[in-house]
């Protein structure tokens, strides 16, 4: 969360000349609401289980670029399908840069409902902690603290490229 990935992933499909979907935003049109109603009324469970079904329809398409949730690679089932049809990038952040982006974001994040900026920073790190061992196993990891906009989304087309996606 607050690493920037819808925000990439449009640019990197702008420069490939691809189609971009944000997964949390084909489950919302799925289920016919928000993803914080989804887990206010079905639960996180529901919610992984729409993520999953979203993810395996979405990876079938050809020259897509997927922005996933922060959750979204965090099973087996899930990573081995991102990896078998895909790219799959870790924008990589420090819990302090993520602390501050999300503190001021306006993105409506269940996972941290009701946290104060000590309990953000804790709920983060704790969050990082669990899900850091599934995004480690990501194609292309950057650190991207100190890295704009162009040159990531070039260092990640180029990567795409290598791997034998062309335009």
């Amino acid at each position: 969360m607050g690493s920037g990935k819808s925000t990439a992933g449009k640019g990197i499909a702008a420069l490939l000349r691809w189609r971009f979907t944000d997964l949390d935003k084909l489950v919302e049109q799925n289920e016919g609401i928000t993803v914080a109603e989804i887990f206010a009324v079905r639960g996180e469970e529901l919610f992984r289980r729409a993520e999953t079904e979203a993810l395996k329809r979405v990876s079938g398409r050809k020259r897509t670029v997927v922005a996933c949730g922060g959750g979204t690679p965090c099973s087996e089932a899930n990573m081995a399908l991102m990896k078998s049809t895909g790219v799959t990038v870790y924008l990589r952040l420090p819990v302090e840069a993520l602390v501050s982006r999300l503190s001021g974001s306006r993105t409506h994040r269940p996972l941290l409902d009701n946290a104060g900026p000590e309990e953000l920073a804790e709920r983060v790190s704790d969050l990082m902690e669990k899900r850091g061992m599934w995004y480690e196993q990501a194609d292309l990891i950057l650190d991207t603290e100190n890295m704009d906009e162009e040159e990531m989304t070039t260092i990640i087309a180029g990567a795409v490229r290598s791997k034998g996606a062309y335009l």
